[in-house]
């Protein structure tokens, strides 16, 4: 019995790397976080640039298209003046032409006004566009970095996962199987050890007669709490208890 308790320990041991290896997987790390985070960060912005810009194109072209078509009324209308007797008329047509061109005045300013925001707007979507070419390289490396990381700790998993096939095949299957069930429910804890009359899985003290029984070592317990099972730690693992003692007395 004290084989197969030592094969689920060895077992347990090797299911807490493998764990820990899958969160390590899991977890990116700030470095890449921050760098994604600069990359999302910038392509907002270029795009919300890239929207304003088109924007103000579309207002330039609007009046620009609409100052070709007071430039022809002009024309028609300074036309108009030569056929006109009436100096009436003619004072009419005068202050309309200068209407006209006072008009068209003010579109040519905002004309020029939209062409110098669309520079702006250009230089300044072209500098964060090289920045997000810098970031790009740096989340690459990163990138690279942790996948450099993740495949040696894949390769760690599956030596581990190796070996714990081996150790698996020697464990009764009957005693597995409760192992495996009450791991999976117990964040990967299926067997803990007990001293001092408690459970270090639950952190729970156990009835004073079980922990009698606990420490005889002749048949398989589980704790009355969490439903692990459970074994006497001074036996199975002596080294932990003996450098326990030693930083106690050496406090």
């Amino acid at each position: 019995m004290q084989e197969e308790i030592k094969r689920l320990i060895e077992l347990q041991k090797l299911d807490l790397e493998i764990i820990s290896i899958e969160k390590s997987i899991q977890n990116i790390p700030q470095s890449l976080q921050k760098a994604q985070k600069a990359q999302e960060e910038l392509l907002k912005k270029i795009n919300e640039l890239k929207v304003l810009i088109e924007e103000k194109k579309k207002q330039k072209d609007l009046f620009e298209s609409e100052l070709k078509e007071e430039y022809h009324r002009l024309k028609v209308t300074q036309a108009r003046l030569i056929q006109i007797r009436g100096s009436r008329e003619y004072q009419l047509l005068l202050r309309e032409i200068e209407e006209i061109k006072k008009a068209n005045k003010q579109k040519e300013e905002e004309i020029l006004k939209l062409m110098e925001e669309i520079e702006g707007l250009e230089k300044e979507k072209e500098e964060l566009e090289k920045k997000l070419e810098e970031v790009n390289q740096k989340l690459k490396e990163e990138q690279d970095k942790f996948n450099a990381y993740c495949e040696e700790l894949s390769n760690n998993k599956e030596k581990l996962l190796q070996k714990r096939q081996e150790i698996a095949e020697k464990i009764p299957a009957r005693l597995l199987k409760k192992y495996e069930s009450v791991k999976a429910k117990k964040g990967g804890v299926g067997i803990a050890p007990v001293i001092n009359a408690v459970c270090e899985g639950c952190h729970m003290a156990i009835p004073p007669q079980l922990y009698n029984e606990l420490q005889k070592d002749n048949r398989y317990y589980e704790c009355p709490h969490c439903k692990r099972l459970i074994f006497y730690k001074k036996i199975y693992m002596p080294e932990e208890e003996d450098e326990k003692g030693k930083q106690a007395v050496s406090k």
